[in-house]
């Protein structure tokens, strides 16, 4: 007698519709709590309020009794495709705000018209299935590929791995979708007035994703944390350039590189003055009306620009080999400073004295190069003195 396995075996790997849809809602609910417990511990920070939401929307699409339950069953249908969707559009809002795409005011509207576009078309298609499944997939995988690629976007080195994975999984979850969209679209096959069902393999990998999903959200969040604990050591509290230590370290770092550069030293005059006549709050202004000209001057590309002292500021300039070049630049953060400075209501020259050094010619380290520049910067002064 021969026994066949195949079934009990399938059985195993291939749980029922209602098995899934209950790990489903259990996934729902663990990612709601993970969700909230973000909220509440980040106080609202930037991306948690649209992916609480989210989670509620989700949750509660994945709780809404059976469309066969329903007096009219196109209408649950109705509301749980667009509860579905409408938690995929505040997925991608969280993730906007999440990397500082837009502002809060912005994407108000569009999320709003996303939103309601999602309803009309779900109702438009109420007792049409096979046109409601191919527009809930297709705006699924556009609203999935979105949350990729912005969850991707511009990733520091500390979260490229986790929001790389995260990306892949709406990446792929949105391809499933439209496979079973696509299939549909081409077979055109009926499927009933009230149809409600899914098959195992895409409830299978929304299951995944959900608790890929559930699992990212804590790490990317303390992965920023990380990142803006690090900014706020290595950042000046007031201009927000590097302070003295980072850019010493970071100044460092490139000049092991084995690559010329040239180093500027600044000094902002008439800060004292400033803080003497219109108080300190003035000269605050003051600093970082300048620190702010200094880091749009776009003279060269990786450029590093610190505020060493009170009124001394120093910038890095990789790949400087002569002193023709270093020149250049001094000219073009000349003319990019030549306009006066917005401090308050009145608007003040910005008078600085400037200080060259080039590597390795004046120096093999930061300190040497610095005093070299100060030197430089003292000649200057005392050639303007005369």
């Amino acid at each position: 007698m021969v026994c066949d396995l195949t079934p009990g075996i399938v059985g195993m790997w291939q749980p029922d519709i209602a098995t899934l849809r209950m790990m489903l809602g259990f996934a729902g609910l663990l990612s709601l709590l993970v969700t909230l417990g973000l909220w509440r511990v980040e106080r609202g920070a930037e991306g948690t309020g649209g992916w609480l939401l989210a989670s509620i929307l989700g949750l509660t699409a994945c709780l809404l009794p059976p469309a066969v339950f329903w007096r009219q069953p196109d209408l649950g249908i109705v509301a749980n495709t667009s509860l579905t969707l409408a938690s995929m559009v505040l997925i991608l809002e969280g993730a906007l705000a999440f990397r500082g795409i837009g502002t809060p005011v912005r994407r108000r509207l569009p999320l709003l018209m996303m939103v309601l576009t999602i309803v009309a078309l779900m109702l438009a298609s109420a007792g049409r299935p096979w046109v409601r499944i191919v527009l809930h997939d297709g705006l699924a995988a556009l609203l999935l590929w979105a949350s990729a690629g912005v969850l991707a976007w511009n990733a520091v080195k500390g979260q490229r791995a986790v929001s790389g994975v995260l990306a892949l999984s709406f990446m792929g979850l949105g391809l499933l979708y439209v496979w079973r969209g696509s299939g549909l679209l081409v077979r055109g096959m009926d499927l009933g007035g009230a149809d409600t069902r899914i098959p195992h393999w895409l409830l299978g990998a929304s299951l995944v994703w959900l608790l890929v999903w559930t699992a990212g959200m804590p790490l990317l969040l303390l992965l920023r944390g990380r990142e803006r604990e690090t900014l706020l050591i290595d950042r000046d509290g007031l201009t927000g350039l590097l302070n003295r230590a980072a850019f010493l370290r970071d100044s460092a770092a490139k000049l092991t590189q084995g690559q010329g550069a040239g180093i500027l030293l600044l000094s902002l005059d008439g800060l004292r003055t400033m803080n003497e006549s219109l108080g300190h709050d003035a000269g605050d202004r003051m600093l970082r009306a300048f620190a702010d000209r200094l880091c749009a001057r776009g003279s060269v590309e990786d450029a590093l620009t610190g505020r060493l002292t009170g009124a001394q500021f120093a910038i890095l300039l990789p790949g400087m080999q002569d002193r023709s070049g270093l020149m250049q630049a001094t000219e073009r953060l000349r003319l990019s400073l030549t306009s006066p400075l917005p401090v308050g209501d009145i608007m003040q020259p910005a008078g600085y004295s400037v200080g060259t050094a080039l590597y390795p010619e004046d120096g093999r380290t930061v300190a040497t190069l610095l005093e070299a520049a100060e030197r430089s910067m003292f000649k200057v002064k005392a050639a303007h003195a005369l």
